[in-house]
């Protein structure tokens, strides 16, 4: 990620295809792309892609505020016994602290915006994913970067 300079503000471009870095919990890969750890003077938490085949899911709880804007398939949140699905161009707005679960109706791709603290919180968060996943080489929670054949195999699959 670039940061502003002396020039003051700058506009970037990302795209899914150039995310790198890339984490996996349950079958759902996520990659930031721009997060207030890498810019501090940035006032939103973190922007980035999701991944996802078709019948994968995930619990969350986040402290943070989240918006998902779906760019390919279908994807269901269910949270207090309500279910919110989302095709290509639409969007779910997690509330912070509003707990649930996502579910990969289809193989879907989509935007995440997060608000203030997530690099707070994810900073525990990621430490954990990464212990774990220490204790559990070649179980299901695994990291990857863009030039891991896991990740290569990932994004074969997405592009059929």
């Amino acid at each position: 990620m670039t940061t502003p300079g002396d020039d003051g503000p700058v506009v970037e471009r990302f795209t899914i295809d150039g995310a790198t870095d890339w984490m996996e919990w349950s079958g759902v890969a996520l990659a930031d792309v721009a997060n207030e750890d890498d810019a501090p003077a940035m006032t939103l938490g973190a922007v980035g892609f999701l991944r996802a085949p078709a019948g994968e899911h995930s619990e969350f709880a986040f402290e943070y505020d989240q918006v998902l804007v779906v760019t390919k398939g279908r994807c269901t949140v269910r949270h207090a016994d309500r279910d919110h699905t989302a095709a290509v161009g639409e969007v779910i707005y997690l509330h912070a602290g509003a707990p649930g679960t996502f579910h990969a109706d289809e193989d879907v791709e989509l935007v995440y915006v997060a608000s203030t603290p997530y690099g707070e919180v994810n900073r525990a968060a990621k430490a954990e994913l990464l212990a774990t996943m220490a204790a559990d080489e070649g179980g299901s929670h695994v990291a990857f970067s863009e030039n891991s054949d896991r990740f290569a195999s990932l994004v074969a699959d997405f592009r059929g």
